[in-house]
């Protein structure tokens, strides 16, 4: 097993590689800096930029809006999912929204949010709304997966109905649940910075990016990108690590 772990990380490490030797060798017979800069260029301009207090008070500011965003969503999505699985009426009632909300552009959304709300707000609701359809659909999925012969047991037993939620419905929803964090987590981030770009809050990732571009300077750009990413992917890892110790937990139940 650690043999294959080791091999997977070097492939990994190897595929990074030759996406950096891609993009060297694009910029060299581009040889415009203006356009696509050399990697250690844009790589240089993010380690100045990690010395700057503004850097990070516009990374601050953007954690902050996607986890609220993120937060808002999941807990929304947990609550109206159960909901769902347990009224079919709910279920009748959600399905239409929700269908007419996974099919609306991003940029639809961002648009509009943009006019009626102030643009600190804008990614905050566009993140909620984004990522809301996935966690509910996720939640609804495990209440409908739920064991009948548990259900039956609780209704034999005369548990309350909140009782059957907490003890029976909400663990079998729990591996849904962890599916949903790690789907909307990327999401969020992309969401967030594309809203920002638009709403040009004081203090963001997305902001600097836009300024970035509008000065032609492309290597900022990368630089503000190469944030982003690392967000994804530092978020990603954490919620692993958080399922993991909750799977430990249970027993590898999750």
């Amino acid at each position: 097993m650690k043999d294959f772990i080791s091999k997977t990380r070097l492939i990994g490490f190897l595929s990074l590689l030759l996406i950096l030797l891609l993009w060297k060798l694009l910029s060299f017979f581009l040889k415009a800096d203006i356009i696509l800069p050399p990697p250690e260029k844009a790589f240089t301009v993010f380690l100045a930029f990690i010395r700057r207090r503004a850097f990070w008070a516009a990374v601050g500011a953007t954690v902050l809006r996607g986890a609220a965003g993120f937060f808002l969503s999941f807990i929304a999505g947990t609550l109206v999912g159960l909901a769902a699985g347990a009224n079919t009426l709910v279920h009748a009632f959600i399905r239409f929204p929700l269908q007419i909300i996974r099919s609306t552009p991003v940029m639809s959304v961002i648009l509009l949010a943009v006019m009626w709300f102030s643009s600190d707000a804008v990614p905050v609701f566009v993140a909620f709304l984004m990522s809301f359809p996935i966690v509910c659909q996720n939640v609804l999925q495990g209440t409908l997966h739920v064991d009948p012969a548990l259900l039956e047991m609780a209704a034999v037993y005369r548990l309350s109905r909140r009782d059957t939620l907490l003890h029976i419905s909400f663990p079998a929803v729990l591996p849904y649940l962890g599916a949903a964090a790690t789907a909307t987590l990327g999401l969020t981030w992309k969401v967030v910075i594309a809203a920002e770009v638009l709403s040009l809050p004081l203090k963001a990732v997305g902001t600097g990016m836009q300024f970035a571009q509008i000065n032609l300077e492309a290597a900022e750009v990368f630089a503000w990108t190469i944030t982003a990413i690392l967000l994804s992917f530092l978020s990603e890892e954490l919620m692993k690590g958080i399922t993991a110790a909750v799977k430990r937990k249970r027993g590898g139940k999750i």
